[in-house]
């Protein structure tokens, strides 16, 4: 018996894989291809494999720079401070600056009157003698007030005095005048300067406040506040007299800055 393989005619023996040959295509059927389908087209590996590529964001930038010029800023301002600092310290060495002096010379009290009422009446007019000892400094004085007081907090009355400059090894001396007219004073305020007038002599307490600055050509300093307290000026009255003046050598004051 004849095998199947023999019966096969030759022209329909074909290869797998490869595309038939137009003499070998079944009727019917279209010319073989390359591929049995169209391929489509691959797209980006980089778009689809892996996704969009990171963006570039400015932020991160600035926060990796922002830090830096920061500090840098801060050195530089550091910097500056510490040379500024030395420099007013060079200075200050130099020009060596001191406190003004101050002492009460003169000063006298008129129509001075309690009532039985504790009503105050009375004028006060100091003479403030003012030396600044500097070489090499000028002062200017601005915002001056003045008070004057019966002990350390009962104040009486209060004054304004017009700013001044004072040049280097100067001595000037300031008018300062107080006024009330019947003014409540506390009780034993009263009572105490009612005392001591009939025993013939009244301390009273003078303060001085004002702004001060140092100077020398381009150098000076901030104002500064400057505090002068002349204690215990005594003034003697005569029996059944409101007038008085001052006793005794002139009053030295203390100055604070």
């Amino acid at each position: 018996m004849a095998s199947a393989s023999a019966t096969t005619r030759p022209e329909d023996k074909t290869v797998t894989g490869y595309p038939a040959q137009s003499s070998q295509v079944a009727a019917g059927y279209p010319a073989g291809t390359a591929y049995a389908y169209v391929a489509p087209r691959p797209t980006s590996y980089t778009a689809q494999t892996y996704g969009p590529g990171p963006a570039h964001n400015n932020n991160y930038y600035q926060r990796r720079t922002g830090p830096s010029f920061l500090c840098r800023l801060i050195i530089i301002a550091s910097a500056v401070f510490a040379i500024m600092g030395i420099v007013f310290f060079i200075a200050w060495l130099i020009l060596k600056p001191r406190l003004p002096e101050f002492r009460v010379d003169s000063a006298s009290v008129s129509q001075l009157n309690v009532t039985s009422s504790f009503l105050l009446t009375a004028t006060w007019n100091f003479t403030l003698f003012v030396r600044n000892p500097n070489t090499k400094l000028n002062l200017y004085y601005d915002r001056l007030q003045a008070l004057v007081s019966y002990g350390r907090d009962d104040i009486l009355s209060t004054t304004s005095l017009q700013p001044f400059f004072q040049p280097k090894r100067n001595e000037t001396r300031v008018l300062v005048r107080f006024s009330v007219v019947d003014e409540y004073v506390r009780e034993r305020v009263a009572t105490r300067i009612s005392d001591e007038k009939a025993k013939g002599s009244v301390g009273f307490r003078v303060r001085v406040i004002a702004l001060v600055k140092f100077r020398s050509g381009i150098w000076w300093t901030r104002q500064r506040l400057l505090r002068v307290y002349c204690d215990r000026v005594q003034i003697g009255f005569g029996s059944n007299n409101g007038t008085g003046s001052m006793t005794g050598q002139s009053v030295p004051c203390e100055v604070d800055l």
